[in-house]
């Protein structure tokens, strides 16, 4: 059974509510297609497991998710996406358009629990490295993966070093 509520659901809510990486996370997507779940769980793999990605992990991340991503997630945003373009039509649409994006965010919590419930096994073999090196090291392979500047993804490195500072290695 998939934990929900578990410390990279908790690592996500911090991090992304940090000064300007939602918007940060949100052009990575929209400029690059980029997951940001797994985008966010490669910080977190740095951040909370101070692991150390290789390009091998980065596309088995990628991969773990990528069916529910298509399938569940994206037709989801679509939908509120389209919703916020007839706005107009009444108070009904904009009651259905928050409906669909609390679906959409529960969607996301749900792949987030996909990835947390495999965490060992995507992460096997990952070498070890301070926070520090480990969540700008991560972030630039996924980014590479995806043909995105590596700097691309700054402000969530700083959140997410700063997120490490201020809690202990969950080993």
């Amino acid at each position: 059974m998939l934990q929900l509520e578990n410390p990279f659901w908790t690592f996500s809510l911090d991090v992304y509510a940090r000064a300007g990486v939602a918007e940060e996370c949100l052009g990575l997507q929209a400029r690059h297609g980029i997951d940001v779940n797994a985008l966010l769980f490669c910080a977190w793999a740095g951040a909370g497991r101070r692991a150390l990605l290789s390009e091998r992990q980065v596309a088995g991340i990628v991969a773990r998710v990528e069916a529910w991503q298509q399938r569940t997630v994206l037709p989801l945003r679509t939908v509120r996406q389209t919703l916020k373009e007839m706005l107009a039509i009444g108070e009904p649409v904009t009651t259905l358009r928050k409906d669909v994006a609390a679906v959409e965010l529960k969607a996301e919590q749900i792949e987030q629990a996909m990835l947390f419930a495999d965490a060992a096994a995507l992460l096997e073999g990952a070498g070890a490295a301070r926070a520090a090196e480990a969540v700008p090291a991560n972030l630039a392979c996924f980014l590479s993966h995806h043909g995105a500047a590596v700097a691309a993804a700054g402000q969530l490195a700083a959140a997410a070093r700063a997120f490490a500072a201020e809690h202990p290695a969950e080993r």
